[in-house]
């Protein structure tokens, strides 16, 4: 499919990426653009459509710009893909990640998690992320990365850790309980061990990482959330992941790939977060991590081809109608 997309991002990385991933896989030229979003729009997102009018002096962008889709992802940017659809109407196809906290009607297409309670014939479930890379990407990526962390031939681990989020907040014992087990496991094997902290990571947390990992007997990497260009190249170098359980786009991500990939604990996890997990390590995906690392017989999440399929059909239908 070749077609002209526009990305509405307001920066947060793990939204925009979804946002990617999408544009990516139907093929589509896109262009990301960030934004700060509109406080009333945040919270009330059908207001775009509503009072329009009020609204689109913050896209001047659309008056030499005439994308065929949009997308967005997260409550946050629901409101900006209901406004530029208001504007360009049938001109212009909107595609929304994640629940928006209001009407479905108000777009084209929206894709959200499998377990969300929403109705509409526009709707695409999803088990878990899109990836927003692919082995390509892997190499790639890893050609950009100036500074090679290490060059020997002893196993690597990369852990992703995450923190904060709408479920709960892990202490600083939390973490450290964690981080001393993940040491112990590391050691265990005789790996080298790459940290990657997230912007939910408190920065005191970095420092207790450095204390922490400052005799470390092999070698030590720690990525701080301004070094993000490691991600995803040094996957190509990587024997196991390890992310935390909060982390559902790395987990989806990770899941992806042929790499082991273990989910780690900062806290206990129930509902459909919980849920997520079990089915991945149900069919192979990934596995708790309890102190010990090891090679598996992984498989590949396929989704992001499934999702492919369903989308391209939707859009296909939606051209029949006009």
């Amino acid at each position: 499919m070749l077609g002209s997309c526009l990305i509405l991002s307001d920066g947060s990385r793990g939204m925009e990426n979804q946002s990617i991933a999408l544009a990516k896989l139907l093929k589509l030229n896109f262009k990301v653009l960030i934004i700060k979003p509109n406080y009333i729009l945040r919270l009330f997102p059908s207001f775009a459509y509503y009072f329009h009018f009020f609204f689109c002096k913050s896209l001047p962008f659309l008056k030499t710009m005439k994308p065929d889709f949009i997308i967005t992802t997260g409550k946050r940017m629901s409101g900006y893909s209901i406004l530029v659809k208001k504007i360009l109407s049938n001109k212009i196809i909107n595609i929304h990640i994640q629940n928006p906290r209001t009407y479905p009607s108000f777009f084209d297409l929206l894709i959200l998690p499998k377990h969300d309670n929403v109705k509409g014939n526009n709707i695409i479930f999803s088990i878990g992320s899109l990836s927003f890379f692919d082995e390509n990407d892997i190499n790639m990526n890893y050609k950009l990365v100036k500074k090679k962390p290490f060059t020997s031939n002893k196993h690597t681990v990369f852990l992703l850790l995450g923190g904060k989020n709408k479920r709960y907040n892990p202490s600083y014992s939390d973490f450290c309980r964690f981080l001393i087990e993940v040491k112990k496991s590391v050691t265990k094997i005789r790996a080298n061990l790459i940290i990657s902290t997230s912007r939910r990571t408190p920065k005191k947390i970095s420092k207790i990482i450095e204390i922490l990992f400052k005799n470390f007997e092999n070698n030590f990497f720690l990525i701080n959330e301004q070094d993000k260009f490691y991600y995803p190249g040094m996957l190509k170098k990587t024997n196991f992941v390890i992310v935390t359980s909060d982390s559902i786009n790395m987990i989806s991500e990770i899941s992806h790939t042929k790499i082991p990939l273990f989910i780690g604990y900062l806290k206990k996890e129930k509902g459909k977060i919980y849920d997520f997990h079990k089915s991945l390590e149900k069919h192979n995906y990934s596995k708790t991590f309890k102190g010990k690392l090891f090679f598996y017989e992984k498989n590949v999440f396929e989704f992001n081809q499934i999702l492919k399929k369903n989308v391209m059909e939707h859009i296909k239908n939606l051209s029949k109608q006009d």
